[in-house]
């Protein structure tokens, strides 16, 4: 598989780019990642006349992860040509919010086993929907490979887009198959586990209103005691300001910590802690803490682990980075928001690199459980064509 990763920072800088890269490269499938705005204007229109009539999709995103740099307000991507016999085929769904039983149905029906290749999803719904979805469609062990995350902006009102030749996804996702394209994977949380386990006691949705039968408002009121917020005003604002470097570890039923998930906001009217992603009443959890020094300490971790990896997969095509916007928040509130990128290129740096910033991520867990979703991660993806 032949690869051609791109970043650019003016629109007319990627229309050249990516017509050069139609024209002379002639690749089989586009992946495309830009701000949200720009799918509200005239660029959308021209990068999609350009790119005509390669298969491609478009995700809105915060920022663009090319190799070493992580770019904010930019457009990025790769163009793929497969050499052997890689081929791409996408599939997409509408309003999966609506029915998630039928929308965990078609995700399952849509992919394809490990033994035949690689699975990407993306999706511009929210991330309640989306982790309901995937818990609902592996209720037991498959064997797939399935990576993506959810499209992120800094819109105002946190509205996403995602696109699939030319034809926008309306709280929907997008699946592709990268057929005889094989994959390994890594995740860096990089949070500690500390404290007491707890159980779950009362959860429903996203909201968690006690943990071993105390209300959660408990527990709130000893983590801001001296930040001069009381609990009801943990609005998303300020839940982001305080409580993104405090998340909330889940434990699978093996008892090792699973996947993680940032908190929304206290919801005063019902007295529930609302999640970015689905909580299951019976889970035990463990309190996370950390800070920039210990996300990027366990990125080098990652990264030569991945590395490891490669020594024994084979040197990949192509390495996807999904990682988190919560993430890079808290990376950015010490002005270290590219250092992530920076320490994968020194462990990574002859293998080419894309990816760009999610509202949530999605991979298998260490253990191989598929499907699982993420919350504040870093996860690296390697391709290699069979």
């Amino acid at each position: 598989m032949k690869v051609n990763s791109f970043q650019c920072s003016k629109i007319e800088d990627c229309l050249t780019n990516l017509e050069n890269i139609k024209d002379d490269f002639k690749p089989d499938f586009f992946m495309i990642y830009m701000p949200y705005n720009y799918f509200e204007d005239e660029s959308y229109k021209l990068i999609n006349k350009v790119i005509h009539p390669v298969e491609n999709v478009i995700i809105s995103t915060v920022a663009t992860v090319k190799n070493d740099r992580l770019v904010y307000n930019s457009i990025g991507g790769v163009a793929l040509r497969f050499e052997r016999n890689g081929k791409v085929s996408l599939k997409n769904k509408n309003h999966i919010s609506k029915n998630i039983k039928n929308s965990a149905s078609f995700l399952k029906n849509s992919l394809i086993p490990e033994s035949f290749g690689t699975n990407l999803i993306f999706s511009t719904s929210s991330n309640l929907s989306v982790h309901s979805i995937l818990n609902s469609t592996f209720t037991k062990q498959k064997d797939v490979r399935l990576y993506g995350g959810v499209a992120s902006s800094d819109a105002e009102d946190f509205r996403t887009y995602i696109s699939h030749n030319g034809k926008l996804i309306k709280d929907g996702f997008v699946v592709i198959n990268l057929h005889d394209i094989y994959s390994f994977n890594t995740v860096s949380m990089g949070f500690i586990p500390i404290g007491t386990t707890y159980t779950l006691t009362k959860a429903k949705g996203n909201k968690i209103y006690s943990l071993d039968d105390i209300p959660i408002s408990y527990l709130l009121n000893n983590l801001l005691n001296n930040t001069g917020i009381s609990v009801n005003q943990l609005d998303p604002v300020k839940t982001s300001q305080i409580m993104w470097e405090f998340p909330f570890l889940f434990m699978d039923e093996d008892g090792y910590i699973s996947y993680m998930l940032v908190p929304i906001m206290y919801d005063d009217n019902d007295g529930g802690f609302a999640f970015y992603g689905q909580v299951i009443q019976g889970s035990k959890i463990k309190l996370g803490v950390g800070d920039s020094e210990d996300i990027l300490i366990d990125v080098g971790l990652r990264a030569g682990e991945f590395k490891q990896i490669c020594k024994i997969n084979g040197h990949p095509d192509l390495i996807i980075n999904i990682t988190c916007t919560a993430r890079n928040y808290v990376l950015l509130s010490d002005r270290k928001e590219e250092e992530e990128q920076k320490i994968y290129y020194r462990y990574l740096k002859e293998i080419p690199i894309t990816g760009f910033l999610t509202f949530g991520e999605i991979a298998p867990d260490r253990m191989g459980k598929p499907g699982k979703f993420y919350n504040e991660t870093s996860i690296l993806i390697g391709l290699v064509e069979g």
